[in-house]
């Protein structure tokens, strides 16, 4: 949202679904207690915008954005901040609807009471610039944690403090790593310096209290669930996390094909492709472009969320680099190569700090810029209008969505239920992790491929890909072992480029970019799908295919085996 306004679009035609009862948005607002960035007390961020022609009540008259916009800075209780007008000169929004499903917005901050009032217009759509985030995480450990009502907490008077130290299965500090104590009074959480130690208050625990440790270390090491390490008198608490050089032998001087590799039968397909010429957009967190794997694969970006723009090439949290890895990582004879190694792609930062009007925005220009899949890996807590029919623009423009069905154990995030989104959800399989993975507390008792325990329990999840102890780039210039949605959408993602750079009836060179494609590759994807054991709604579809999808013959193995012990080389 930073910059000058970009040009005016044209007047939007109708556009399917309603903007909800407008007297609702002050009492949203009121309930998400958000009063945006930099916003004074008592004030809103909010997204306004003209309703659609075919959405107004009869005998309601139709209001111009230029106008709407104009009263709205004339309003000494409305404080203007940017506008969201997409340009339709380039790109693919040249040969999209001449009439974009999304109208021009603007967004503003101001009261709560005027937002209230404003929303009660009926020729206006008003909504919350909510703020964007990863989707909320499910309870940790084999039975559910509750939630602690801080007003109901017992505290001790002097808290404890709990201090170990992280070590891995070579002997190194292992610095940077995320710790979690969890206890009665709710998990504690810390970070390992240089030497592999943490410090961490219990406010609301004691040792004895607490009930296990959770650590993830940045890079280089498979995360760990372990119980409270009870040193002899004189010695220090000490948690050991397995190498993944110790898994993996030569790793990562050595290629690593990762079971999600094998599990979609991307192995099979010929080395010739590799999604050259495909424009993928990844709209996360940013992406570590110093990575050996990603410095010459990751050359384009935009940082929505500052000022700066070229910070879209820092990761303030990973999760970007992850999914970017399991993409496009280089297929340089070391460490992982991407499902589409020689795809284009462009790091769309909106986290930390992005807004939904930023997400509307990255979406513009993902149209303008000639994107052909755009994952969103970034959530918003309410459902938005707005959204709805900026993704109903890049699904007109022949754009892929994808996003992950969010790691919710429960329902579908905002964006993955929406129409032309293709929603996946994520499957572990036995074998994949060592023996102290967090992952061996929730596995099923018989060997084989599972729904993740985070995955959303549906409806709604079209299918189902590889999203569990995945071997990824990570910060720095390591690997991480990483689980998520998001990274189970990476893998259909770096396939759908595969399909779009090769396919017969997909190929960029061959087919126009219109919803037509778009939905072409939903289907081959859905179809090309094989079912796994049990009839169960968080598996979709099942899993992607890839010589099924890309229409190559290739047997498939039942006993197929991806276990971390026996990869070794």
């Amino acid at each position: 949202m930073q910059g000058a306004a970009r040009e005016a679009g044209q007047s939007p035609a109708a556009a399917g679904g309603a903007g909800g009862p407008a007297g609702r948005m002050g009492g949203e607002a009121q309930a998400l207690g958000y009063q945006g960035r930099r916003v004074r007390a008592g004030w809103g961020r909010y997204l306004v915008a003209p309703r659609p022609l075919g959405l107004l009540p009869s005998g309601v008259p139709p209001i111009e954005a230029s106008a709407l916009f104009k009263l709205l800075e004339e309003d000494p209780d409305v404080e203007p901040v940017a506008q969201v007008q997409p340009s339709r000169s380039r790109g693919l929004g040249a040969i999209a609807e001449p009439h974009p499903a999304c109208p021009p917005i603007a967004v503003v901050k101001m009261p709560q009471e005027r937002a209230r009032a404003l929303a009660g217009n009926p020729q206006v759509v008003v909504e919350i610039d909510q703020p964007l985030s990863y989707t909320p995480t499910p309870s940790v450990g084999v039975g559910p944690v509750p939630v602690i009502d801080p007003m109901l907490a017992i505290t001790l008077e002097e808290p404890e403090h709990l201090t170990l130290r992280v070590v891995g299965s070579d002997g190194e500090a292992v610095a940077g790593a995320h710790v979690w104590a969890i206890g009665t009074g709710g998990p504690v959480h810390g970070t390992t310096g240089p030497d592999g130690r943490v410090t961490m208050t219990l406010a609301a625990d004691t040792p004895d209290t607490l009930q296990a440790l959770y650590v993830r270390p940045v890079a280089g090491y498979w995360p760990a669930r372990t119980g409270i390490p009870q040193p002899a008198e004189g010695q220090e608490a000490v948690v050991m996390v397995q190498a993944l050089s110790e898994t993996f032998e030569g790793f990562p001087g050595r290629a690593l094909t990762g079971w999600g590799v094998e599990a979609m039968r991307l192995h099979q397909i010929p080395p010739t492709y590799r999604g050259h010429g495909i424009k993928i957009a990844l709209l996360d967190s940013g992406v570590n472009t110093a990575h050996p794997d990603l410095k010459d694969t990751v050359k384009h970006g935009h940082d929505f969320t500052g000022v700066i723009n070229s910070t879209w090439g820092l990761d303030a949290t990973g999760h970007g680099t992850w999914c970017a890895g399991a993409i496009a990582a280089a297929d340089n004879n070391a460490g992982i190569a991407g499902i589409a190694a020689e795809a284009e792609v462009h790091a769309l930062k909106l986290f930390p700090g992005g807004h939904l009007s930023d997400l509307l925005e990255a979406v513009d220009h993902c149209i303008t810029h000639d994107i052909d899949i755009a994952q969103i890996s970034l959530a918003y807590p309410v459902r938005s209008q707005l959204a709805a029919w900026k993704l109903a623009d890049a699904h007109a423009a022949g754009i892929t969505v994808i996003a992950p069905a969010g790691d919710t154990a429960g329902p579908l995030t905002q964006v993955a239920t929406l129409p032309g989104v293709l929603a996946v959800g994520a499957i572990a399989h036995t074998g994949t992790y060592p023996a102290t993975s967090p992952l061996t507390q929730v596995q099923p008792p018989w060997p084989g491929p599972y729904p993740a325990p985070f995955t959303p329990t549906g409806p709604g999840v079209d299918l189902v890909a590889p999203g569990a102890a995945v071997i990824t780039t990570a910060l720095g210039d390591g690997y991480a072992a990483v689980d998520g949605t998001a990274i189970a959408a990476a893998h259909v993602t770096g396939l759908a480029a595969l399909l779009l750079a090769h396919h017969d009836h997909l190929r960029t060179q061959a087919v126009p970019r219109t919803a037509d494609r778009a939905d072409r590759l939903y289907l081959l994807v859905r179809t090309a799908c094989r079912p796994l054991p049990g009839a169960d709604p968080r598996l979709g579809a099942g899993i992607a295919d890839a010589p099924t999808a890309l229409g190559i013959p290739a047997s498939w193995q039942q006993t197929e085996q991806y276990t971390a012990t026996e990869r070794r080389g």
